[in-house]
């Protein structure tokens, strides 16, 4: 008889695996109505990003992922809400939010407590940009906080072109922070000829967002 393999999930692992079932739910299309993989999107993209706030917050110090740092660490005690960690990483950890920042994380609490405690109504493209701009936070977060390209589990396969593709929202917003980073780098970047984003470095190569190899002339 082989023994029951122990199941277990770091923060950040059950961060990522959250922001996969995110991703593949709106990129795959294979798994139930067009509206219900927005809100399960939705839904695992708001844990995702909250366990990575934790994450980070880990880093600092363990203790500040409880609510009450003496209960530290047991697990029948609050952690941190999602605006109390932005306020500990801030005030504590030296972590900087933008405003723009803080407003997508209130609309994605918003519609997440609507999602699991009551009832949610709004427009598709309305949903779409929520969680458009959700994507975006985690994957800048993880990679400028963590040091992780949560992008590159995407890229193995046809995911990240197929989310592309199927996401403007997503294209648009994550493109101006692309866009954003490689400026503050002193890059002057080009326009991608494949997703259409000011993403292509300088010199060319390798789009930051959808990864299109482009020639830059002189």
């Amino acid at each position: 008889m082989s023994r029951s393999q122990h199941v277990q999930f770091g923060l950040l692992a059950n961060a990522r695996d959250s922001l996969r079932h995110a991703v593949e739910l709106l990129a795959l299309k294979d798994i139930g109505s067009d509206h219900a993989r927005l809100k399960h999107a939705i839904t695992n993209a708001a844990h995702s990003i909250e366990l990575l706030l934790k994450a980070r917050l880990q880093q600092v110090n363990p203790a500040f992922v409880w609510e009450n740092v003496d209960k530290y660490p047991n697990l029948e005690a609050r952690t941190v809400t999602v605006d109390t960690a932005m306020s500990r990483l801030k005030n504590i950890g030296g972590v900087a939010f933008s405003e723009n920042d803080h407003m997508v994380l209130r609309s994605l609490r918003t519609t997440r407590n609507a999602i699991e405690h009551y009832e949610w109504s709004t427009t598709e493209k309305e949903a779409k940009v929520i969680i458009g701009n959700a994507l975006s936070f985690a994957f800048s977060f993880a990679s400028e906080q963590l040091g992780t390209d949560l992008t590159a589990d995407f890229k193995q396969d046809d995911t990240w072109r197929l989310l592309i593709d199927e996401l403007y929202d997503f294209v648009r917003v994550h493109g101006a922070r692309l866009e954003a980073r490689l400026r503050e780098k002193g890059e002057y970047p080009s326009c991608c000829d494949a997703c259409g984003e000011l993403t292509v470095p300088t010199r060319g190569g390798s789009c930051e967002l959808c990864g299109h190899w482009q020639n830059v002339d002189d």
